[in-house]
């Protein structure tokens, strides 16, 4: 079968290819995937250019964690899951579980049934920004009629979390670039301001809960209380961190992406109810994974960037 693999450290023309691996064997508690699609997300692209390991989340030759697809194999021991489904999951996280390939092994408990309102290339490039969106909110502890902050409103997670924040019953603020506003509108967003105009942002009313899902990007003063909840995806400094507690934020928190096929389940039902959807960048093909991984590196995707792998599976 074909596989995705980096040969090192460097830039993804020089050290993305495509090889030829025999196809995995389930173990007790996994299943094999016939993999339709799996998505492409920064920490990709981090791992193949710097070839060492960020924090729990491992390096790896062989790459991919997003899948979508259908169970060609059960191994032992595993019950309720059939040859045949058709599944989505973050599989294996923090450690690789090959899904940049043909088939890939997935352990049972990061596995959900994929939403029939999705394609499989939605299903495949959910996962990973999905979850991390969903934990962002429950970390944040947002619930029906509070007001959310989330910058980055058209990013990779940002465009989910504001979905799943509107699910909860929540009133959305989004930032996104002005051309990008009338879409983050029709994800839900309240009100949308360029991510640029410091003065509507020095404006913002306070909230009840801060989402940051963009690098080096403080929350608005203004946007803070006492008792605000800010969650980061990618970190503050110690400074920052100190800054924003002084404002009265609690809790303050970073975030890292766990496995969950149960709170797969629950984003699958969102996404059959019609409150949740996949935006798509762009799709390219497995051998095409070098121009994907470029396009994911110049930081202005909407949606996510997917590699479909094949279509019917």
């Amino acid at each position: 079968m074909r596989s995705a693999k980096y040969s090192g450290a460097g830039p993804a023309s020089a050290v993305v290819a495509v090889i030829d691996v025999p196809i995995p064997v389930p173990g007790p508690g996994e299943v094999v995937v016939a993999v339709a699609a799996a998505g492409l997300n920064p920490v990709d692209v981090k791992i193949r250019a710097a070839a060492v390991d960020f924090g729990p989340i491992r390096y790896t030759d062989r790459p991919g964690w997003d899948v979508a697809g259908t169970i060609s194999a059960v191994g032992p021991d595993v019950a309720g899951w059939s040859v045949g489904d058709r599944v989505f999951a973050l599989a294996g996280f923090p450690a690789a579980a090959h899904t940049l390939a043909d088939y890939a092994v997935v352990p049972v408990t990061d596995l959900a049934l994929a939403p029939s309102a999705w394609t499989a290339a939605q299903a495949g490039a959910a996962p990973l920004a999905a979850l991390t969106a969903w934990n962002a909110l429950e970390v944040a502890g947002v619930v029906a009629g509070q007001r959310v902050l989330i910058l980055g409103g058209a990013g990779g997670v940002g465009y989910l979390a504001v979905q799943l924040a509107k699910a909860r019953g929540a009133q959305v603020i989004a930032t996104a670039s002005t051309a990008k506003h009338e879409l983050v509108r029709s994800w839900g967003a309240d009100q949308v301001i360029d991510y640029r105009d410091e003065a509507s942002l020095a404006a913002t009313a306070a909230v009840d809960a801060v989402i940051v899902t963009v690098n080096d990007t403080m929350p608005p003063r203004g946007a803070i209380a006492a008792g605000t909840a800010v969650v980061t995806i990618t970190g503050f400094s110690d400074e920052q961190t100190a800054s924003i507690a002084r404002w009265g934020a609690s809790p303050i928190r970073k975030i890292l992406v766990a496995a969950s096929g149960p709170q797969l389940a629950e984003i699958a039902a969102l996404a059959d109810a019609g409150k949740l959807t996949v935006q798509l960048d762009s799709e390219y093909a497995l051998e095409d994974l070098a121009a994907a991984q470029e396009r994911v590196e110049t930081g202005r995707v909407t949606g996510k960037v997917v590699v479909v792998i094949d279509p019917q599976a």
